[in-house]
């Protein structure tokens, strides 16, 4: 996450105001993960003539220990030698710390909360499909993507505990579970920095975009749905909050057939045959079981989750989503289905 304040905010003479923009400073040092603008406040912190003076500020006086002093004074000389890269503008939140909520400017005790309290990806099973999650993300940090550097700090993020999953225990506690969190205090006011949700879209088929789970799009859409479109499936910053259906059935779905075949010793020469003769619409949307994979439902959803933990290559999941890529309008670009779950979930870091 980005963040710039509004340099009014640091004349406020209210002492709540004051220590938690201290706790704020501290914990953009602390953590590390974060990305301060330096320039929106560049005077707060430096004269004309770049000499540091914050150390004459009442914030930092009163409310920072000496050694406090000393460290952020050596945190802040070297952020400012170091820019906001373009790929970080363009796929992190930026939020403006202030006291102007017109504005759309975040009070500080509401920006102390966006940056300590954890956030969540809601998933129907928090075990299973976070691995799915950590898999995606451990690839595309370790390869030589476009975007590695946010994949990087994504993976950080889910190492640190920063961002954790949340179980709903099955699709039809998604938007129960989604709700009780908002009613939370810990994300009062600001779950829609700090929460998503992830879900199969247990469709049959590509043809059209029908789906069991219409309430569920209506509920994160805020809007009453007649007939399910395409555009319905996109999220959008009107929506309640960042929310993700899959375009494949299930998870299982992303499996590259290679990972599978090497790892279910069950399938046969000719249920391998069978596989590698369908076509990618035909693999996003085939049911696994006895039948064509020789195992059950149980050891589907214990075995293929740690496949996604297993090692290959990120482009094996590019090759596996090549035929149903995304546009991402923050770079005009068609992307994989893989990308734009991670950069949705970078958004809440």
């Amino acid at each position: 996450m980005i963040i710039s304040f509004n340099p009014i905010v640091f004349q406020s003479q209210d002492t709540e105001i004051e220590s938690t923009l201290a706790k704020i400073l501290l914990v953009l040092m602390e953590t590390n993960i974060h990305f301060i603008d330096i320039k929106s406040i560049n005077a707060i912190f430096y004269d004309e003539n770049l000499n540091y003076i914050f150390d004459l500020n009442v914030i930092s006086k009163i409310y920072f220990s000496s050694q406090q002093q000393k460290s952020f004074k050596e945190f802040l000389n070297k952020k400012s030698q170091v820019a906001i890269t373009s790929l970080y503008k363009q796929h992190l939140r930026h939020i403006v710390v202030g006291a102007d909520e017109y504005n759309n400017e975040i009070h500080p005790k509401n920006a102390y909360k966006i940056l300590t309290e954890r956030s969540k990806v809601i998933v129907e099973n928090g075990i299973n499909d976070w691995k799915f999650i950590r898999g995606i993300c451990q690839k595309y940090s370790s390869g030589k993507t476009k975007r590695r550097s946010i994949y990087e700090l994504l993976n950080r993020a889910i190492r640190d505990e920063i961002i954790e999953s949340e179980n709903c225990g099955g699709i039809g506690e998604i938007t129960k579970v989604t709700q009780n969190l908002i009613n939370k205090n810990r994300y009062q006011n600001i779950y829609q920095y700090k929460l998503m949700a992830i879900f199969d879209s247990d469709k049959q088929d590509s043809n059209g975009f029908i789906t069991p789970h219409k309430s569920k799009i209506e509920y994160f859409k805020v809007k009453t749905i007649s007939t399910i479109q395409p555009a319905d499936y996109e999220h959008e910053s009107t929506d309640l909050i960042i929310w993700h259906v899959l375009y494949k059935r299930k998870l299982e779905n992303y499996v590259p057939l290679n990972v599978l075949f090497d790892k279910v010793k069950s399938i046969t020469p000719k249920q391998k045959t069978n596989l590698e003769s369908k076509t990618n619409d035909e693999l996003d949307f085939i049911e696994y079981n006895q039948d064509n994979i020789g195992i059950g439902e149980s050891k589907i959803k214990e075995q293929f989750p740690e496949m996604f933990l297993d090692k290959f290559s990120y482009r094996d999941f590019e090759q596996r989503c090549e035929h149903h890529k995304v546009f991402l309008q923050e770079t005009n670009e068609l992307v994989s289905e893989m990308e734009q779950i991670l950069l949705k979930i970078a958004k809440i870091v």
